[in-house]
C-alpha cells in the first residue's frame, strides 16, 4: 500500500506543481479501531511556487479507498498559529508516509505554544457534532461506531484538563480518562467496529447523559503563544529548499 500511496502523491504533485513535506494517516487507522472496510484518510503538507494567480491552498481527491486532503504549508501554519486542533490531529500521529523532519520541529512547538482551551472547546465541538447528526437525529437505533467518534472526543477533553497537555492520537492513550463503564461500552463497540462498520443498535441513554453534560462545561481560558516570525522564517525556510 505504501508503494501504492507514494506514486499517488507523486502524481499529483506533478499535476499541482507542488512538494509534499509531510503525509499521515488521519483517521480511524491513526486512531487504532480500523476495520477491514477502512479507507486511508491521509492528510499532508506541500510548498508550492505561489504568484498571485496561482496560488492554491488545499487539495484533495478521492481515488477508491484513498481519501487525500493536502494544505499549503502557508495555510498549515496560519492555523497552527490560532491552536487549530486539525493541525495538532496531523502532527500527532503515528502513522507516517512522508516525512522530511519537518513533523518533529513542529510537534515541539505546538506542544509548548498551543492553547488548551482552543483545544477543548474544538473537541466539544466535534463531539456534539458528530453526536447531533449521527446519533441524535437519527432515532431510536443509530450505528453504535458513531460513540466511538464522539467519546474519543471526550476522552481528548478530559486528558488535557488532567495533563494539561494536547491529547495522543491513538484511542488506547485517552480512553483511559473516561469513567469506567463509558469506557467499557467504547471498547466493546470499537471491538465490533473492527469486525464490521455496519454496527446498527439500540442507542445507550446512559452514555448519552454523560456526553451531553460535556455541552456546557466551563473551561479555564487561555491564549496561544506561538512566535509567528519563527513560524515565517520556517516556511520560507522549507519553500526555499524546493524552489
Amino acid at each position: 500500500m505504501l508503494n501504492k500511496i507514494n506514486k499517488v502523491i507523486e502524481e499529483i504533485e506533478k499535476e499541482e506543481d507542488i512538494k509534499v513535506i509531510l503525509l499521515v494517516e488521519s483517521g480511524s487507522r491513526a486512531w487504532g479501531w480500523k476495520s477491514k472496510d477502512s479507507d486511508y484518510d491521509l492528510r499532508g503538507v506541500f510548498v508550492k511556487k505561489d504568484t498571485i494567480f496561482n496560488e492554491k491552498l488545499q487539495i484533495n481527491r478521492k481515488i477508491k479507498n484513498l481519501d487525500i486532503e493536502l494544505w499549503n504549508f502557508k495555510k498549515f501554519l496560519r492555523l497552527m498559529s490560532s491552536s487549530n486542533p486539525s493541525v495538532w490531529e496531523w502532527l500527532s500521529s503515528d502513522i507516517v508516509y512522508i516525512n522530511n523532519g519537518i513533523k518533529e520541529l513542529l510537534h515541539i512547538n505546538f506542544l509548548i505554544n498551543c492553547s488548551l482551551y482552543t483545544l477543548k472547546k474544538h473537541y466539544v465541538s466535534m463531539a456534539r457534532q458528530n453526536f447531533e447528526k449521527y446519533i441524535n437525529q437519527i432515532g431510536d437505533k443509530a450505528n453504535l461506531k458513531k460513540y466511538t467518534y464522539v467519546l474519543r472526543s471526550i476522552a481528548c477533553v478530559n486528558y488535557i484538563e488532567e495533563r494539561n497537555s494536547p491529547p495522543p492520537k491513538h484511542y488506547k492513550y485517552v480512553i483511559k480518562y473516561l469513567p469506567k463503564e463509558v469506557r467499557e461500552f467504547c471498547k466493546e463497540v470499537i471491538r465490533k467496529k473492527k469486525e464490521s462498520e455496519n454496527l446498527t443498535g439500540n442507542r445507550n441513554k446512559l452514555i448519552e447523559k454523560y456526553i451531553i453534560s460535556f455541552w456546557n462545561k466551563d473551561f479555564e481560558r487561555d491564549k496561544s503563544n506561538f512566535d509567528l516570525e519563527w513560524l515565517e522564517r520556517v516556511y520560507e525556510n522549507e519553500k526555499r529548499i524546493y524552489y
